[in-house]
């Protein structure tokens, strides 16, 4: 355990041996950030009532006023989930079936070792650890998801593909509104041009808990195309819910882009057949003077015509190089968008993975504590059946003294 993480930990620690509470409480203040005393059941709960940072509960059973096992009893009733480490002497059958059934973390024999203890804290304390890492995740990834939401397209669904979610982007993109979303199908704003193996695949991918990424075409409300480059995954192995986290793509773009170099080309074809009619000019020139009114006259057509072609030309030029750098600026962005995506959800993975591994292990101990409740109810079945075996043996020892 980390000594940082254990200097936060807030300890009730209830014993009736002033002695031994002192002993204890010096001890224990080495390693934790506070330690509460107090000497009977009565007084402890006082102390937890008004005290909301106790974060575990050593207490001994046989005390004054109130016993350790009413003052669990009492605790139970507020908080079910607080370690509570009891320590004794002696435990009776009846006092230990009792204490588990009131989910007792532990329990510590008398003289109680220190080194045992601190043990069994640092067990206890794993899960606050666990607990206190999930969330501070959980907000550094509330964080970049709000920061991510301010430039990404969002949306969820589930695997009957019915819109469950659609962020501010999506919906301004889609031209969906939000009170339109219930009944809206994931059907309703992928393009048709996309044939149903290629949706049939990317399901498969991630319902067996994998991330699928891809360009797709969609569809807005309006009947408008738009690209979009995805990544697909599920935030939780056992929540039928779809998260897809995506990019604008450039696509529109590169079809501007396509149209203006068409009509740069288409220009200079016009360019070449105007060359070519000047020089038809400069022949019917030679061959009669009588074409020279004509020709002035189309010459000064042509410089017109030519002076509003370079100004267009220019413009183009002009145009498509703001086009250049926006593509090179919005490429960029979206590199640096998608590589923080990537961590995000490799973030997300992670956390799945450490999520479903503290399941499997909080379901083995929960059926090792099962186990020792079988045990508890052998030890005491049998204990029950000595008791009647040596009521038995009394009854037969008095009748034969009787006898005599």
């Amino acid at each position: 355990m980390e000594e940082k993480f254990l200097e936060n930990i807030t300890i009730l620690l209830v014993e009736d041996n002033k002695n031994d509470l002192e002993i204890l409480n010096k001890t224990l203040s080495k390693y934790f950030k506070r330690i509460y005393t107090a000497c009977d059941g009565e007084e402890a709960y006082k102390i937890f009532k008004e005290n909301k940072d106790i974060d575990i509960i050593i207490s001994d059973i046989e005390m004054p006023k109130m016993s350790g096992l009413e003052f669990l009893k009492l605790v139970r009733l507020s908080n079910l989930y607080i370690p509570f480490i009891i320590t004794s002497g002696k435990i009776e059958v009846s006092f230990l079936l009792e204490a588990i059934n009131l989910n007792a973390s532990s329990f510590l024999s008398k003289p109680i070792s220190i080194k045992s203890l601190l043990e069994k804290v640092d067990i206890l304390c794993e899960k606050k650890l666990y607990e206190t890492r999930i969330k501070l995740k959980q907000n550094e990834i509330d964080k970049y998801l709000a920061s991510v939401d301010k430039v990404a397209v969002i949306y969820k669904m589930n695997s009957l593909g019915e819109i469950l979610y659609m962020n501010s982007a999506m919906r301004e993109i889609s031209g969906y509104s939000k009170n339109e979303l219930k009944g809206l199908k994931f059907q309703d704003i992928i393009h048709p041009d996309i044939p149903s193996k290629y949706l049939d695949n990317a399901w498969d991918v991630v319902k067996n808990g994998k991330l699928w990424k891809g360009n797709t075409k969609f569809i807005s409300k309006d009947k408008e195309t738009f690209y979009l480059t995805n990544t697909v995954f599920r935030l939780d192995s056992k929540e039928d819910e779809f998260i897809t986290i995506a990019f604008l793509t450039t696509q529109e773009n590169l079809e501007k882009r396509n149209f203006h170099k068409k009509l740069i080309s288409t220009l200079k074809d016009f360019n070449i057949r105007e060359y070519n009619y000047k020089n038809k000019i400069d022949i019917l020139e030679k061959d009669s003077n009588s074409f020279s009114q004509v020709r002035n006259e189309n010459e000064e057509q042509i410089q017109n015509l030519k002076a509003k072609l370079r100004k267009l030309d220019s413009q183009v030029s002009e145009y498509e190089n703001e086009k250049i750098q926006d593509n090179i600026k919005y490429s960029s962005m979206l590199q640096n968008k998608k590589e923080e995506l990537e961590r995000y959800v490799n973030l997300i993975q992670i956390e799945k993975a450490k999520a479903e591994k503290f399941e499997e292990e909080n379901y083995h101990l929960k059926s090792e504590l099962k186990k020792n409740k079988e045990q508890v109810e052998d030890l005491k079945d049998e204990t029950f059946k000595l008791y009647k075996r040596i009521k038995d043996l009394r009854e037969v020892f008095k009748e034969d003294s009787l006898k005599k």
